[in-house]
């Protein structure tokens, strides 16, 4: 595929991502922000979408819950498979070697998140869960860097799909807006 050729060279030539890369791991990440990061794998995350689902109590918002993080992972794992990219450093010699792009850790987080900035109820609690979620998602992200496992551009891209994921996922979950909310007859 051409375009998957054009994202691959643009991708390895970002000079970015090196400086990132050598600066984030001049910086390991310690016990703390490995257990944060595993908030943000997919099994972890895609339970955590199940969770919000029953404490949303709605059938619609809670299906949107549930599937957003498993939408976006999946997405993530196509692209892996299309634009096989090499991790940074010695990681590119593992078992997920060339599943760079984009970060999957990144992507299921912000899928819930946003997908519940547009499903939950407007109450404080769900105000404060989402904040401590986007605290928690952004030390994810920052991690994945520390922990050499993704270049800047892979966690970029790990967060736009989950924000476009999430967004499409909860737009479909919002319920019907009633008269009174301004629906057009």
């Amino acid at each position: 595929l051409p375009v998957t050729r054009f994202l691959q060279r643009m991708l390895t030539r970002a000079h970015i991502d090196s400086v990132v890369s050598h600066l984030a791991r001049r910086h390991p990440a310690g016990k703390a922000a490995r257990a944060v990061a595993r908030l943000g794998s997919p099994s972890i995350v895609t339970a955590e979408g199940f969770a919000a689902a029953l404490a949303l109590r709605n059938g619609r918002s809670a299906l949107a819950a549930a599937l957003a993080p498993p939408v976006a992972i999946g997405i993530g794992k196509i692209l892996k498979q299309l634009v096989p990219r090499p991790r940074p450093g010695l990681h590119r010699f593992g078992h997920e070697g060339l599943q760079s792009f984009p970060s999957t850790h990144v992507a299921g987080p912000v899928a819930l998140l946003v997908c519940l900035a547009c499903v939950a109820p407007r109450e404080r609690r769900w105000r404060l869960t989402l904040a401590l979620g986007a605290m928690a998602a952004a030390a994810i992200a920052v991690e994945r860097l520390c922990a050499g496992a993704h270049w800047i551009s892979d966690v970029a891209a790990g967060a736009a799909l989950g924000a476009l994921a999430g967004g499409a996922v909860g737009r479909l979950g919002r319920p019907p807006a009633t008269a009174e909310e301004g629906a057009h007859p």
